[in-house]
């Protein structure tokens, strides 16, 4: 009955409130910063969905590895603009700053060369 009592805790409890912080904190990385920057200013974004385009992350869309100076990122989520929405998916480096290496929205690939943050979070 104990087991039983542990993992309802668990499932019900602590997996929820560590998939929300954990949310919470990939909205606030540098990575996740410069995506928003990137969508905020594409040209081809805005070509598809209309001025002032917006991005919601998915609950689980996304993976973040950094260790010291590098790392990667994954992101998938929504964008929303005047015209329209699509789904949008992403992918970081970071080598020193994070460099978005390849976007795609509605898997129409979006040109993203050389657009990277100046932060290293």
């Amino acid at each position: 009955m104990k087991i039983l009592k542990l993992i309802a805790v668990l499932l019900f409890v602590i997996y929820p409130l560590a998939s929300a912080s954990g949310y919470l904190i990939v909205l606030r990385t540098d990575a996740y910063q410069a995506l928003v920057a990137f969508v905020g200013t594409s040209n081809e974004i805005r070509k598809q969905v209309g001025d002032h385009p917006s991005m919601r992350l998915h609950f689980i869309g996304y993976s973040i590895r950094v260790s010291g100076p590098s790392g990667s990122a994954e992101f998938s989520a929504d964008v929303e603009g005047a015209e329209g929405s699509g789904k949008l998916a992403a992918r970081l480096v970071k080598a020193g700053d994070w460099k978005i290496t390849s976007v795609s929205l509605d898997g129409q690939e979006v040109h993203a060369a050389s657009h990277g943050s100046s932060g290293t979070r």
